[in-house]
């Protein structure tokens, strides 16, 4: 499962890295002189701002940390970065993000021998929020229309019951890294097209800690604010 896990990462991976890459050297703009000039916001100068929202799911749980199986979740994030160091070809992105929806799929819960386990029957929806304070983004090819990007996030999460198992807790910590694109359709609109590997657990907080993973494919969009 772990080694299927990493091969769909790099292979969604390799293919927005060369998505990026295809377009690596089409010219955006041209100055007085001819030369290529990017436009100012796919420029991502030092101090640019982005605002926006993306929402996501995932069908199903690898064990890369955790063990608990059999999760969809769905989460809707507001997302907002800004860059903190760029070179001639990439920008830095701190990241921060608000989770005001998100939601795990669950099967009933009973008990033997006096842990948690998945019994047959009807799923409930079981809805949280939250909040990714810690994130980091990498854009490549910046002043490119498409740029792909590699990212990571850290924050905390509360549910209004027990996830993912009964004895676990709905206070919840979580993590995710992964990559996708970011293409620039308007001057100072873009889109997300991404997938994170995501983890949420107790850290060892309540008496049990299986930890869900989740494989999540998101969609987005971010809107530049006026500096």
């Amino acid at each position: 499962m772990i080694i299927s896990t990493w091969k769909q990462f790099i292979a969604v991976f390799c293919f927005l890295f060369s998505a990026g890459l295809s377009v690596a050297q089409e010219p955006v703009l041209a100055d007085k002189n001819g030369a290529d000039v990017p436009k100012a916001c796919r420029l991502l100068d030092f101090g640019t701002s982005q605002l926006g929202f993306w929402g996501g799911y995932s069908s199903d749980n690898p064990t890369l940390i955790g063990k608990t199986t059999d999760r969809p979740l769905f989460e809707l994030n507001v997302h907002y970065a800004r860059v903190i160091k760029t070179r001639d070809s990439w920008a830095l992105k701190y990241t921060a993000e608000i989770i005001p929806v998100i939601s795990v799929r669950q099967p009933p819960q009973g008990f033997s021998n006096g842990n948690t386990m998945d019994l047959p029957g009807k799923k409930e929806w079981v809805y949280g929020a939250g909040l990714s304070p810690v994130g980091l983004q990498m854009n490549f090819f910046r002043g490119r229309i498409v740029q792909p990007y590699i990212n990571g996030t850290a924050g905390v999460l509360y549910f209004t019951k027990n996830v993912p198992v009964a004895h676990s807790s709905n206070f919840n910590f979580t993590f995710g890294f992964g990559a996708g694109v970011e293409i620039w359709y308007l001057e100072n609109q873009s889109i997300l097209l991404g997938y994170k590997y995501q983890h949420i657990s107790n850290g060892y907080t309540a008496p049990e800690n299986p930890g869900v993973d989740s494989n999540l494919l998101y969609v987005g969009f971010l809107w530049r604010l006026m500096q």
